[in-house]
């Protein structure tokens, strides 16, 4: 006898039409777990609900035929197998049976009390489960095969045992650590006790602990030291995954060495806050003196009407609304840390209202949450809205939608458009082509995303501008 390794065989018979006993009614219980219906449709409703690991059906049956019935499971499932068992049989509908894939074909023997049948069903679930086996194991294969080739770095697999030990490490380890793989899955080195950075170690461990408590997946950034001693910084992504061959929860992850990245970081986090003081004293420094000169400007216009001294105090405003804004410019592009998802139609509805439009027309077309420092990204949209009011005139048509071919979203609006060859430089402090313009829009509307880790690039639309802010995470 066939030994089908695992629980209970779940079986569907649906027998010949007044021919029951064959099919189920007498088999035992402790091996076999029969469901019986008897006609195609009530069987491929089951189905629907239910899986199960063989179906057993007779040729006549009460609606059809079994060669229905095998068409009707193969559309549902090609994976189970299906024994067709008769005692009306012929080579017509044995050679018809095959070629519509059935896993076997068994002319009933009303001597043997249904042994027969039951045999070839343990033979036909212990096939089907051992070709199930192998199609898991070549989807781990082409899954790992997949992560080497695409990204730079390595993946690892671990064992449910203390500490979680790397049985399995595939990839370019040897110039990101200086361990081989074969060191990283032979226990010849221990990932969290000999390479992780003993500062970073508790912390590390208590996000992929959680992520195995509950599931899900984890992201987590921490420093090792390599094999000669030098501090890296890596960024892992991973989960906890049941294994499809055989059921045992394995943690899989793959590592890439984030150093340059951590370093570029830091450096423009260090400009950022010397960006930051050194707007800090010129906005202190020169809003007393401009403070003083425009009241003296408007003393002087309550008794004198002259258009020179119109277009100092217009001076005077533009000045000091320079200010405000190169002081916002410095402190946006802080590096975001704390974000929460944010509603991105509330956010645009929340800007509209805060920036005067005129005449201006919105039509909006989002529906998803960005992940953002919620004032950020309503102060980045007032910013793009404000920029269209200004270069497309108060009776613009302005639209927010979402990108299709990345996560982000985009502004357009029906003006002039920005001319090609300018439109690496509109992100630029200080460029400008209104001539009320103070050219900070944008590049503040720039260094909102890139705190973010977003990219923002004017590219050509349909009608007039069109900004987009790309959101997809960068690892």
């Amino acid at each position: 006898m066939v030994d089908v390794p695992g629980e209970t065989v779940r079986v569907l018979s649906v027998p010949e039409s007044g021919d029951a006993r064959s099919f189920g009614t007498e088999w035992p219980n402790a091996e076999f777990d029969v469901t019986v219906e008897s006609s195609i449709e009530s069987a491929v409703e089951r189905l629907r609900r239910k899986p199960v690991d063989c179906v057993v059906a007779g040729h006549d049956l009460p609606d059809g035929d079994g060669i229905e019935l095998l068409r009707e499971v193969r559309d549902r499932d090609p994976e189970v197998p299906v024994v067709l068992a008769t005692a009306s049989g012929s080579e017509r509908v044995a050679s018809e049976a095959i070629a519509n894939g059935v896993a076997d074909y068994v002319p009933l023997d009303a001597t043997d009390g249904g042994e027969g049948l039951r045999e070839r069903v343990r033979q036909a679930v212990a096939h089907g489960r051992s070709r199930e086996a192998e199609e898991a194991r070549k989807r781990d294969r082409r899954r790992l095969e997949t992560l080497i080739g695409n990204l730079p770095g390595f993946v690892y697999r671990c064992r449910n045992a203390p500490g979680w030990p790397m049985e399995l490490v595939r990839g370019e380890s040897e110039p990101i650590t200086g361990y081989t793989t074969a060191e990283l899955a032979s226990d010849a080195v221990v990932w969290g006790e000999d390479v992780i950075h003993p500062d970073d170690r508790e912390r590390a461990w208590e996000v992929v602990q959680a992520a195995i408590d509950t599931g899900e997946e984890f992201e987590i950034t921490y420093r090792i030291r390599t094999r000669d001693d030098e501090l890296r910084w890596m960024w892992e992504r991973g989960c906890l995954v049941e294994s499809t061959v055989d059921g045992t929860a394995v943690l899989e992850g793959f590592i890439t060495d984030v150093t340059e990245r951590k370093e570029y970081e830091a450096e423009l986090e260090r400009r950022n806050e010397e960006l930051e003081s050194f707007a800090s004293v010129v906005s202190h420094d020169l809003r007393n003196p401009i403070a003083v000169a425009k009241g003296r400007v408007d003393l002087a216009r309550e008794r004198y009407d002259d258009s020179d001294l119109d277009r100092a105090a217009r001076a005077h405003d533009r000045t000091l609304e320079r200010i405000d804004q190169l002081l916002t410019l410095a402190r946006n592009g802080k590096r975001v840390t704390d974000v929460e998802p944010v509603d991105l139609d509330d956010a645009v509805d929340r800007c509209w209202s805060g920036v005067a439009t005129g005449d201006a027309s919105l039509d909006v077309e989002v529906d998803s949450t960005v992940d953002a420092d919620r004032e950020r990204l309503v102060q980045l949209l007032e910013n793009l809205v404000r920029n269209a009011v200004d270069h497309g005139g108060d009776d613009v048509a302005v639209r927010v939608g979402e990108l299709d071919s990345t996560a982000g979203f985009f502004v357009a609006d029906d003006g002039p458009g920005i001319p090609e060859d300018l439109r690496d430089q509109v992100f630029e402090a200080g460029f400008t082509t209104a001539s009320e313009g103070t050219g900070f829009g944008l590049s503040i509307v720039s260094r909102i995303a890139e705190a973010h880790g977003w990219s923002v690039e004017a590219v050509d639309g349909a009608e007039g501008a069109r900004i987009e802010v790309r959101t997809g995470p960068t690892p």
